[in-house]
């Protein structure tokens, strides 16, 4: 499972208080030096929130490419503000219970996490114990930590409706599975032989405990591999792959969920020519971010139709964005007024 790596007790830190200068802090930070707070939690959060205004001055935001320069200045100081971990609580005056700091570190009794990491980690059990309601589903899903989760539902909404129109009734495969929401539209709508798959492995506990919860654990079969690897494709009549949608690095589990590298498409495409059985369906969620953002990388999904005889089309949807109306214009709201929401609909050539 992957969980933040704690920092020992006994790293060299210098303490962060209420009456410390937050400009000196900055600029020791900065220089490398990391902060440890004290006293009582609104102190760690008030400095964050200090930091990220000073960051924002720095490196404002205006378009999608300053808004990754802004995104990549704050995760490295913010990794130099550690709050302490003692008997698996938060010391400092005032902060939340967080319970999964016993479950992630039965073992550790005392050491350090950056702020922003327990600050996701409270988040996360929050988003698991309250579960969220996506559009279609009669049940709420309960994400585990590090398990990703669609913040935007137009793409689910698509493929509800093509699920709806298309019926499918063989064996599928949702690859990528993060928090499993596309597994359960696929139950929903009756698919009976099912695998999900993800690189992450707390995705993959994430699902296996949700469907035990529904009492449908014998409905799935999960797998953690890396795309197809390992996996024996035969028999599959339907393949649901609904993949990063932005070109960028990725630094972690959630990132990967988020962003792709260069290679991901090809070597999807690749895989899948080579392993899919002819006429097996692969259907894609994707979105034109990239092409709205003004981000100069090719479509992968048109350059592999264009360049590649391996897949043909069978059917295109795309959709809007969804904005709730407002009279302020951010970089995010112009790229969201040419964004289009995706699902492709491609068949196996046969060799």
């Amino acid at each position: 499972m992957n969980y933040p790596t704690p920092i020992p007790a006994s790293k060299p830190t210098k303490l962060l208080s209420a009456s410390s200068q937050n400009r000196r802090v900055f600029i020791d930070m900065e220089r490398g030096q990391t902060y440890c707070a004290k006293g009582t939690y609104g102190t760690a959060m008030s400095f964050y929130s200090w930091l990220k205004k000073q960051v924002s001055q720095m490196y404002p935001i205006t378009d999608y490419e300053s808004s990754r320069v802004n995104r990549d200045k704050l995760r490295e100081l913010s990794q130099r503000l550690l709050v302490r971990i003692k008997g698996h609580q938060i010391d400092l005056q005032k902060a939340p219970p967080v319970p999964w700091l016993l479950e992630f570190y039965p073992n550790s009794q005392d050491f350090y996490l950056p702020f922003t990491d327990v600050l996701g980690i409270n988040g996360a059990y929050q988003w698991y114990v309250n579960g969220i309601q996506f559009p279609g589903l009669q049940h709420k899903v309960h994400p585990y930590y590090g398990a990703y989760f669609p913040t935007r539902t137009e793409h689910l909404q698509l493929f509800d409706q093509w699920l709806q129109q298309n019926k499918p009734k063989g064996k599928a495969l949702d690859l990528g599975t993060g928090c499993g929401v596309l597994t359960f539209y696929m139950l929903k709508h009756g698919v009976k032989d099912l695998m999900a798959t993800d690189i992450n492995p707390n995705a993959i506990y994430s699902v296996g405990q949700e469907l035990n919860r529904l009492d449908l654990g014998d409905r799935v079969r999960l797998i953690c591999t890396d795309l197809l690897e390992g996996i024996s494709c035969e028999n599959i009549d339907l393949l649901v792959f609904n993949p990063p949608w932005i070109p960028d690095n990725a630094t972690g589990s959630l990132d990967l969920a988020m962003y792709y590298h260069n290679d991901l498409f090809e070597r999807f495409f690749s895989s899948a020519y080579e392993v899919l059985p002819p006429k097996c369906k692969v259907v894609v969620l994707f979105s034109t971010f990239a092409q709205a953002a003004g981000l100069k990388v090719d479509h992968p999904i048109r350059y592999e139709l264009e360049n590649h005889q391996r897949f043909k089309l069978v059917n295109y949807i795309q959709s809007p964005v969804n904005q709730k109306p407002s009279h302020k214009k951010s970089w995010l709201s112009e790229i969201r007024s040419n964004e289009k929401i995706e699902l492709w609909e491609l068949e196996r050539v046969n060799r």
